[in-house]
């Protein structure tokens, strides 16, 4: 069956009718992504600022998490290029890793990781 399958091949390149295989690169990050602030109380609201293109021009698709994934803090959503993130409550200053996977519609892709988010613990009141 495979020496029919070499032949068919073989015949359609003849023809002009081979199937083009090009090389696929992976998106590639040009900045961050880089949060905005990088320290915040908890329930303060950060953005990122984070540029990536794929040198093939293929489609991209995004999903963002974070690092510890408790306390969960609330991306805006964890599909878009650039979301927002509401920092969770904590109970002491903790450095979360925020980061994306980023895929091309061939198959490529990339984790891009910035600088952490610092969340500082609300202050404790005194009786």
């Amino acid at each position: 069956m495979s020496h029919s399958y070499s032949k068919v091949f073989g015949a359609l390149v003849l023809l002009g009718l081979g199937v083009s295989c090009r090389a696929n690169h992976p998106p590639e990050v040009s900045t961050g992504p880089r949060p905005s602030p990088q320290v915040v109380a908890a329930g303060g609201e950060v953005s990122f600022i984070f540029e990536v293109e794929d040198p093939d021009g293929d489609a991209m698709t995004y999903q963002w998490k974070q690092l510890p994934a408790q306390p969960a803090g609330t991306f805006s959503d964890v599909n878009a290029r650039n979301p927002t993130w509401v920092a969770p409550e904590v109970s002491e200053t903790t450095n979360f890793a925020i980061m994306v996977t980023v895929l091309d519609s061939e198959g490529g892709g990339i984790v891009a990781q910035g600088p952490g988010v610092i969340v500082h613990a609300a202050a404790s009141q005194s009786p």
